[in-house]
């Protein structure tokens, strides 16, 4: 969520839940000569008690803060705390990476998908237009700035039960809609098939 008065460099995006706002955050993402190697800093809008800034790197299971360095603000008169240091929203900062990164990391051109052999009984095969939308969605519903429960959303979007919709965003990442993810953690980034649609 942009802030409309004067924000600083990068996006801005809302902490917290819908039922319970939190001051904003504001993150910026700048590549390096590394391809799979990003750096990052961010700290809340209003400035304040922290600051933080490290590098994130591209793994087998997809991107990940490699790095992360936090810094007393000027309010903290405590220097750098416990207390501190739970107020900083690694998750939110790791989901607004991906989101930035996927802006920057260029399209390559995709291999022909060679053609599937017809499916004999057992159920309908999932087509690209529903792994795409359900792809979308989960991008969109795990984006920096929305609260947790995501699959639960999908479930009432597409009215199917959680476990379907876990199924469907196995498929989507096996067909190249949505990129890997960190296991136990919300948030993926767009697969190539999706990014050679921008």
């Amino acid at each position: 969520m942009t802030n409309s008065e004067k924000p600083p460099q990068g996006k801005v995006v809302q902490l917290g839940t819908a039922y319970d706002p939190t001051p904003q955050l504001a993150t910026k993402v700048q590549p390096t000569g590394d391809p799979d190697l990003y750096r990052f800093t961010s700290e809340p809008v209003s400035g304040g008690e922290w600051s933080a800034q490290g590098t994130a790197t591209r793994s087998p299971s997809g991107l990940v803060l490699s790095t992360l360095e936090v810094r007393a603000g000027s309010s903290a008169l405590s220097g750098v705390t416990g207390n501190m240091l739970r107020k900083v929203p690694v998750g939110v900062i790791l989901n607004h990476v991906r989101a930035d990164v996927a802006l920057l990391t260029p399209v390559e051109p995709q291999a022909p998908q060679p053609e599937r052999a017809p499916r004999r009984g057992g159920r309908a095969a999932l087509s690209d237009d529903l792994l795409r939308q359900v792809a979308v969605s989960y991008l969109r519903e795990t984006a920096p700035d929305r609260p947790a429960g995501a699959l639960q959303r999908l479930a009432t979007e597409f009215e199917r039960p959680k476990g379907t919709i876990r199924t469907w965003l196995t498929r989507a990442r096996a067909d190249g809609w949505l990129g890997p993810s960190v296991k136990g953690r919300a948030g993926a980034e767009p697969g190539p098939r999706l990014q050679a649609e921008k």
